[in-house]
């Protein structure tokens, strides 16, 4: 077994997620440049600091590579290869030859060796992986200098909010104070979500604490009934701007926009419902009559249902006829279907969607061969002990728990930690 090289992994990831920061606007559709080719040529001059402390340069070519691997393979495609056979020699496999083509389509005159370090340079290759004329060798019968070879697509659209999905706003709203299941007087916060362009609420929940992992079991459920959107705009506060919704939106392909502190403008549509909510919900309601969070989100679940079916005031004017949030929303259904199901089958969708919203954290393998994560206690095979290894979990539920092993790139379910059974397990080992 190949040990788990965790440090190397998360350097891996961060590097990933900082060229996620450069191709998001693209993702998203939400560069104002002429075309995809003028904003990478904008952001190439900017200078980066990369995770060695460093500051490096990337031309807009290597940029367009990176949207290209990510729409190909996801966030793993920006990551660098942490190659286990480093120093063999190596046939070019298809992502190099790809990479190849697109430098000798933006470069003709450019040479093998030019092509060598600069593969090297920008992390596509790891020096000892092939040698110069194993590239040399492969342009020369690939046809490549003869026009022959094939070339990135070029995609030339702006963003705005015509169509649902385009944009998300989320955002907190301190509320009632109501009885929990022990009788215990608490406030609770209600964190929403509503599309820009339908003004449809796609996500709304109480509960008793305003932090990430609320935020984010309402975000992924928004996404699971609704859609994925492009762009979602976030409040600048430690529930919405934290380093596990940072890992989610790379995943996921959205891009996060952080409203600025003290301007509520970027949250209009937001703000506008909370007011709405307050009266039309809260001023109807009491609080002291629920004993529960259950019950109360039952009863916002129905005036939520209404209030998406209710003609509003800044739609009366749509030029479709589309008069409630439910009717803009359903009218961009056919326009809008691959984007916001990730380009995946509605099989496919869920347990993509799960995993995308997993917790990721590094663990030591104890002796015992167990793991323990935000207080819960996991069984790991033993051929694990002593190692570092990645572990990606549901922090609400904990179902679906598994170890992530970078070496095999293989997922390993774990179970949470039943003593007494391993007990009983150990003593039937040890009878003759």
């Amino acid at each position: 077994m190949n040990g788990q090289n965790t440090d190397s992994y998360e350097f891996r990831k961060l590097i990933g997620q900082i060229k996620f920061s450069f191709i998001a606007p693209v993702v998203s559709r939400t560069f104002t440049d002429d075309s995809i080719s003028a904003y990478f040529k904008r952001v190439s001059k900017r200078e980066i600091d990369w995770p060695d402390g460093t500051k490096r340069k990337f031309s807009d070519q290597t940029m367009k590579w990176w949207l290209y691997k990510y729409r190909k393979n996801g966030f793993d495609g920006l990551m660098p290869k942490d190659r286990l056979d480093l120093g063999r020699v190596r046939k070019l496999d298809e992502e190099h030859k790809e990479y190849i083509a697109s430098l000798i389509n933006q470069y003709p005159k450019i040479t093998g060796v030019m092509i060598y370090e600069k593969m090297i340079e920008d992390g596509v290759l790891n020096k000892g992986d092939c040698s110069v004329d194993t590239i040399q060798r492969y342009i020369r019968n690939s046809g490549l200098r003869n026009g022959n070879g094939e070339t990135l697509t070029r995609e030339r659209r702006t963003w705005e909010f015509a169509h649902s999905c385009d944009g998300y706003e989320a955002d907190t709203c301190h509320t009632f104070y109501i009885y929990d299941e022990e009788n215990i007087y608490r406030k609770t916060y209600l964190i929403a979500i509503i599309d820009n362009h339908s003004r449809m609420i796609v996500g709304a929940e109480f509960f008793f604490n305003d932090n990430a992992i609320n935020f984010q079991k309402v975000w992924h459920d928004a996404v699971l009934r609704y859609g994925r959107s492009k762009v979602i705009i976030l409040d600048n506060g430690s529930s919405y701007k934290n380093k596990s919704t940072k890992e989610i939106e790379a995943r996921l392909g959205t891009k996060i926009i952080y409203n600025p502190p003290y301007s509520p403008t970027g949250k209009a549509l937001i703000e506008r419902f909370f007011h709405t909510m307050k009266m039309r919900f809260m001023d109807v309601h009491n609080g002291s009559d629920y004993h529960s969070l259950g019950q109360l989100n039952n009863d916002l679940n129905k005036w939520i249902n209404e209030y998406n079916r209710t003609i509003h005031s800044s739609l009366k004017e749509d030029e479709n006829d589309n008069h409630t949030p439910l009717e803009r929303y359903m009218y961009d259904m056919k326009d809008i279907e691959v984007s916001r199901l990730a380009n995946k089958s509605p099989v496919d969708y869920v347990p993509w969607l799960d995993d995308v919203f997993l917790h990721e954290t590094t663990r030591k393998v104890n002796g015992d061969s167990t793991v323990l994560v935000d207080n819960q206690l996991f069984d790991v095979p033993s051929v694990y002990i002593g190692m570092r290894v990645i572990i990606r979990y549901n922090p609400r539920t904990f179902e679906g728990t598994y170890l992530y092993d970078i070496a095999q790139k293989k997922k390993v379910p774990l179970k949470r930690t039943d003593r007494i059974e391993n007990g009983k397990t150990r003593r039937e080992e040890i009878i003759y």
